[in-house]
């Protein structure tokens, strides 16, 4: 129970930081795994790595505590509990001493002891871990003063942080070769460190005892204590009295790692299809044969494809580069040069006791020499694992889940192959009212997630990003892409059509009003509390059915210079699902030109707004959405096919009412089910086109995003990423995957039903449609990917119910009773017609010539970037531009890959709404599509 406490309790600190950025650009563990792979074969046998007991050196610690204690560090603040640091010698013989950092906490007596071991191999844990992770101080940007850290682990226990082996650190030794370590020495020597330094503090040598760490470590706090328990049960006494161990983003077992690894990089969008397919085929990370050449070459592929992207943390800042773009953390991505400079001070050198022999040349973080020599690894400390299990202390291993050197997959492949019976079902575990990540329960082994977090758990934000379920409503839960698809699983079999129906070979006279006047009369002179803007706009309503009554609201928003942009349409499908507001959403929330305050009476503008670069259109569709409605109740039983003939009896309209954008190039745009939108409208503009022998309408290209395309692929690539993002248990994923068959043309079996609504209960409070975004309503003061407002659908919502909002925007002109809302559940409830997939539709507009971009935020959870990537692989077209980093501000701002006649591109840390949470990155790829040109290669 005491082990179970202390761990829970630091969870709440590994809510707190998680290093985005190790500022001296330093991949200790990727070099030795890359260089390690020929070696497997020699690295094996992890029982090799400890030996029987041998006596261990003992020296006297007299007076030694008393010399340790740090009166005070050059530039900290003032603290209410003791710190100690010195060395402790493990071989006098050699010359061999390590050296330690010891920070008590408040009421130390009543706290256990807690030892943190940084990994690497051939990493400081003084450096990393005390300074710029868990412990009590981080240096400030000039390098020579501190500031208090108030989510240190010394509020909950005495943490020991130690920089072994020699040579690591202000260790040494010296004897050179010492210099030439691994596993097995590295585990003696701390064995020593603590047996003497518990000599030189004896007031903890009956103290609950843990020891933690990450990264390499997570070979070195196994290692450790099994020696510990095993020269606990030769000598027959408790000489450390260990309780239990906690390892993080931990290497366990190389097989794990690699294929993890690679799991991770396709499922994040970080790699291609072709470059993971070539991995898949070409690597056995499971045979002790050292890798083939074609496997070497495909592996390099995979970093290279990349970018400069922070492997430790695929959503961290980079040191030095001029990007405004939100994080996941609040940590300052510099923090390692802070410290490089402070810890090589003469001053604080001696205030730490360290350096007393007067090496030459600077401190460093990471010793290359001893990484490079590190002789000893086995391929699995998994054996090792079991047998700490077994003997009854407590084993927790726990992962930050956007950390690329050792995923989340990586360990979830881990856990599995421990075996132990579940115990505890998985679960979600709170922190500040939010998701802080997962949990479950196994027989002797305990596996938690931390949300949010990179490679360097503790070095993250105080409070983790947590998710709302349903945007601007309050934080309530509501998932309405996942209740649609719910809804209409019964009917696939009467649904599976062709796509094709939906545009007839033959043509429709279409109803055309005369529109003189109405341009003038639906100009906005000026919206309720709008900054002032240079451009133009117009709303109102066109009517496409005058028998039915049936009329569309738009808002067009002109550019500054807006006769020689091109036009661009809008299409909101809804949040994902048909039947929602493209001015409440896209226009307000996403690409317009203003978002609403927290007042819900005035504007602000939003300067990546998309009508910097074209004439932007946004549609309601179909009636009854947002303003848009009709006189005939039945119209609002409707489906695909009359919201593409709808949408394009709205345009013939609208091009007689603004006749100057006639021969203007025009651009189709959506997202979510305007997956099923834009594609169908493309279709019908060119068929009507072709039929009529004219350029009706001058469409030059569609671009859709995180678009619901085919039911088989949004399935399997939702429940794929959910595991591998870690957002469902082992035992949920596995069986969907026994109980569901998403290609077949039959209605969802029961027992499908449930394994999909236990997946939504694994996740608890995440918002599907990004998973990291923070909730509305909550206290959370956390750092989020998005510096977007979460509650901003609320302050629509109040925004646009105001009379002299409708007014100025000639809305609601029948007086409607009851409230403007963002979406119309009747709608969304007696949705009629939609295809299983539109796939044939886009391999039609790939033939015809125009421009077909396909886009995905890679944070979204309802419609994820491996949905659209199966999709993409469907469509079978040949690669014209291999995958590549394209870049914004200094930091890759996604991917790209241009295939023959369609592009793909992801946006970096972009959930479903991709303007709204990464508008900067957003304009650039818009803005890229715009101009027939790949997004660019460098910033």
């Amino acid at each position: 129970m005491k082990a179970s406490f202390l761990f829970i309790s630091l969870l709440c600190f590994f809510a707190a930081y998680v290093e985005c950025y190790r500022g001296r650009g330093y991949d200790p563990l990727g070099k030795l795994l890359r260089t390690r792979k020929s070696r497997k074969s020699d690295n094996h046998l992890t029982e090799d790595v400890l030996t029987e007991y041998s006596p261990v050196y003992i020296a006297s610690q007299d007076g030694l505590k008393e010399a340790d204690q740090i009166t005070m560090l050059p530039g900290q603040p003032n603290v209410n509990f003791d710190q100690y640091s010195g060395y402790v010698t493990v071989d006098p013989t050699a010359g061999r001493a390590l050296f330690y950092y010891f920070t008590e906490a408040e009421d130390s007596s009543s706290k256990p002891l807690v030892l943190w071991l940084n990994g690497g191999p051939g990493c400081s844990s003084i450096g990393s871990g005390a300074m710029t992770e868990l412990g009590p101080f981080r240096v400030n940007p000039d390098g020579k003063t501190l500031w208090y850290n108030e989510y240190a682990w010394n509020k909950v226990a005495n943490v020991l942080f130690l920089e072994s082996p020699a040579g690591v650190g202000f260790s040494y030794s010296n004897t050179t070769s010492d210099y030439i370590t691994g596993d097995k020495r590295t585990a003696t020597d701390s064995y020593t460190f603590l047996v003497n330094w518990l000599e030189r503090f004896p007031e903890y040598k009956t103290r609950d005892f843990y020891l933690t760490g990450e990264s390499y470590a997570g070979h070195y706090v196994p290692q450790l204590a099994d020696l510990i328990l095993q020269n606990n049960k030769i000598t027959n006494q408790t000489v450390i009295n260990l309780k239990g161990i906690a390892i993080g983003n931990a290497y366990i077992d190389y097989t794990d790692r690699w294929t993890g690894t690679y799991d991770h990089f396709w499922t994040s969008a970080l790699i291609s299809d072709e470059t993971h397919l070539g991995i898949l085929q070409n690597c056995n990370f499971s045979s002790e044969a050292t890798d083939t050449d074609i496997c070497e070459e495909y592996q390099d592929k995979a970093y290279e494809e990349q970018g400069d992207v922070f492997t430790y943390d695929i959503y961290a800042p980079l040191c030095g580069s001029n990007s405004t773009a939100p994080s996941l953390s609040s940590f300052d991505p510099c923090s390692d040069d802070y410290v490089f400079a402070y810890l090589n001070t003469p001053e604080v050198q001696k205030a730490l006791h360290a350096n007393i022999t007067g090496v030459a040349g600077p401190w460093e973080d990471c010793n290359g020499e001893v990484h490079a020599n590190w002789q000893d690894e086995p391929d699995t400390v998994l054996p090792v694992i079991k047998k700490l299990m077994a003997s009854g202390i407590s084993v927790w291993i726990y992962s930050g889940d956007t950390d690329n050197i050792i995923p989340v997959t990586t360990t979830r492949y881990s856990m599995a192959k421990l075996g132990a019976p579940v115990k505890t079902p998985w679960y979600p575990w709170y922190s500040q009212e939010e998701v802080g990540g997962y949990v479950v329960g196994y027989e002797n082994v305990t596996f938690v997630t931390i949300r949010g977090a990179g490679h360097f758990v503790p070095s993250y934000q105080p409070e983790l990003a947590s998710i709302q379920c349903y945007r601007g409503a309050g934080g309530q839960a509501r998932d309405p892409l996942g209740e649609f698809i719910k809804a209409q699983k019964m009917k696939r079999s009467v649904n599976s059509y062709h796509i094709q129906d939906y545009a007839s070979a033959d043509y429709t006279p279409v109803y055309i009003a005369p529109q003189e006047g109405s341009k003038k009369l639906d100009e906005i002179i000026g919206l309720p509390g709008q900054p002032q803007v240079s451009f133009s706009q117009y709303s109102g309503y066109v009517t496409v059915d005058p028998k039915a009554g049936r009329a569309l609201f738009y808002w067009f928003t002109e550019a500054e210079d807006s006769s020689n942009k091109p036009l661009v349409l809008w299409l909101n499908g809804g949040k994902s699902w048909p039947g929602c507001s493209s001015i409440g959403s896209g226009a307000m929330t996403e690409l317009g030109p203003f978002r609403v305050n927290p007042d819900g009476k005035t504007l602000w503008h939003n300067k990546n707004a998309w009508n910097t670069v074209a004439n932007v259109l946004f549609l309601e569709s179909p009636a009854g959405v947002g303003f848009s409605y009709s006189n005939t109740t039945s119209d609002y039983v409707t489906g695909d096919k009359r919201t593409a003939e709808d949408s394009y009896t709205f345009l013939l309209n609208w091009f007689e009412r603004f006749p100057e954008y006639k021969t203007r190039d025009f651009y189709i745009t959506g997202e979510s089910y305007a997956g099923h939108y834009v594609p169908q409208l493309a279709s019908l503009i060119l068929k009507n086109n072709k039929i009529t022998n004219q350029t009706v309408i001058n469409l030059k290209g569609v671009a859709i995003g995180n678009a619901y395309i085919d039911y088989e692929d949004e399935m399997t690539g939702m429940i794929d990423f959910f595991w591998t993002h870690a957002l469902m248990s082992d035992e949920v994923h596995e069986a969907i995957f026994k109980n569901c068959n998403f290609s077949t043309m039959a209605p969802i079996s029961g027992k499908c039903e449930e394994s999909l609504d236990d997946a939504d209960s694994d996740m608890g409070d995440v918002f599907y449609y990004d998973i990291y975004a923070p909730l509305c309503g909550s206290n959370s003061t956390a750092p989020s990917l998005s510096q977007f407002d979460p509650c901003s659908d609320d302050y629509v919502f109040t925004y646009l119910n105001t009379p002299e909002v409708q007014k100025a925007l000639h809305a609601n002109v029948t007086g409607t009773p009851g409230p403007w809302d963002s979406c119309n559940y009747f709608i969304f409830n007696n949705w009629n017609d939609q295809p299983e997939t539109v796939l044939p539709v886009i391999k039609e507009l790939m033939a015809s010539g125009i421009s077909v971009w396909i886009y995905s935020g890679d944070t979204d959870g309802r419609v994820p970037v491996t949905t659209t990537k199966y999709s993409m692989n469907k469509l079978g077209a040949p690669v014209k531009t291999p995958w590549y980093p394209w870049y914004n501000q200094g930091e890759v701002g996604g991917y790209v890959v241009e295939y023959q006649n369609v592009t793909f591109v992801t946006i970096r840390g972009a959930g479903h709404f991709v303007p709204s949470y990464q508008p900067e990155r957003a304009l650039t790829f818009f803005s890229s599509f715009l101009e027939g040109k790949l997004p660019p290669r460098e910033s």
